[in-house]
């Protein structure tokens, strides 16, 4: 099952979720906020690119503000 990302329309609050293929947020609520209904937003995937220098980094444009996860 993958893993997937909401945003609560009303505050911003993100959290990730586990999830079958398929089903969406509809049922979801807002841990802060109680918002029934977020959405499924972009993130980055878990996957490094790896720069000439050998370290790790995130691919650029990356919507999740790059380097997020990555050293």
């Amino acid at each position: 099952m993958p893993i997937y990302e909401y945003e609560c329309p009303e505050c911003g609050v993100r959290k990730e979720v586990l999830q079958k293929l398929g089903e969406d947020g509809s049922t979801l609520s807002c841990s802060e906020c109680g918002y029934v209904g977020l959405r499924k937003i972009l993130s980055c995937c878990a996957a490094p690119v790896v720069k000439a220098t050998g370290s790790p980094a995130c691919a650029s444009g990356c919507p999740a503000g790059g380097g997020r996860g990555f050293a």
